[in-house]
């Protein structure tokens, strides 16, 4: 009798491993990772405020189980469990929330991290974007992963039609010098490998340090100076620091004619659906647009 009754527990749980394996869909994340997906993720959590807003914008709002301290949009992502900071978040909670899947981000969020919680038997999809383009098709695969395919394509598609409005409008236009600053002290700006960069030139500017070898290069005062932007844009608290140091930045065109803007750092700098918002924005300030 236990022989009989050990062999039917082993056929069935044999059964479930077959029925799994036929059930489970193998996903590539942006690091060439396979994801194997078994059924359809209705606990997610999200490492990265991009990637919450991407999840709320795709109707996933109520399968986020846990989100990060800086994901603060929407207004529904403040009432998440935290699961902690972007970069060193409490693998403890993340853990003891029972994922069936955690997004995250290369540049976001540490190696270490991903790695921990693979060997603990977390699926993680580790997302890596660098251009416009590369931001749209993550929403088509965190729709294709979480079973919201249709409405990721639509959303996409109406995305897309703005983009395209932007590019339309550009034909033809003298383009202007940019300099966009994600930081002063030091001076640190955006080259190519960057969507700020690719958002940039879709918006007809000319970004001063696209011949940057870095995504996020350093630049020194004297080749800022040598360049002449004609346009300065940067996060509103760095666009005070840059008028209070007049006399330095005194010689440069964009100072001169007073072209230096402000640009909200969440819809320029974060890597979801907002993107396209932050590209229009830019649109207007290069252009003197309404």
């Amino acid at each position: 009798m236990r022989i009989q009754v050990a062999l039917v527990i082993f056929l069935l749980s044999a059964l479930t491993a077959i029925t799994s394996s036929v059930h489970a869909i193998t996903f590539m994340d942006d690091m060439g990772k396979k994801v194997e997906i078994t059924k359809s993720p209705d606990r997610i959590i999200s490492l990265a405020p991009s990637i919450t807003e991407i999840l709320f914008y795709l109707n996933l709002g109520e399968r986020v189980i846990g989100v990060t301290d800086f994901c603060n949009y929407p207004e529904e992502a403040r009432k998440k469990p935290s699961i902690g900071w972007l970069i060193s978040p409490n693998l403890e909670k993340i853990i003891s929330l029972k994922p069936d899947l955690v997004f995250a981000t290369a540049e976001g969020n540490r190696p270490d991290i991903v790695n921990t919680l693979e060997r603990v038997n977390v699926k993680v999809y580790v997302l890596n974007p660098h251009t416009l383009e590369d931001i749209l098709q993550e929403l088509l695969s965190i729709g294709k992963v979480t079973g919201q395919e249709e409405i990721a394509r639509e959303r996409v598609n109406n995305l897309t039609k703005r983009v395209e409005a932007i590019k339309k409008k550009v034909e033809g236009v003298k383009r202007v010098r940019v300099l966009y600053l994600a930081s002063v002290e030091p001076i640190i700006s955006v080259g190519p490998g960057s969507f700020i960069h690719d958002i940039i030139e879709i918006s007809g500017g000319d970004n001063i340090a696209s011949q940057s070898f870095t995504r996020y290069p350093r630049i020194e005062m004297e080749e800022i100076i040598l360049r002449d932007p004609e346009v300065i844009i940067a996060p509103p608290d760095i666009i005070e620091t840059i008028r209070s140091w007049k006399n330095r930045w005194d010689g440069i065109s964009a100072v001169r004619h007073n072209r230096i803007y402000p640009i909200d750092p969440d819809i320029i700098s974060r890597p979801g659906p907002r993107i396209v918002e932050g590209l229009e924005d830019m649109y207007r300030l290069l252009n003197n647009a309404k």
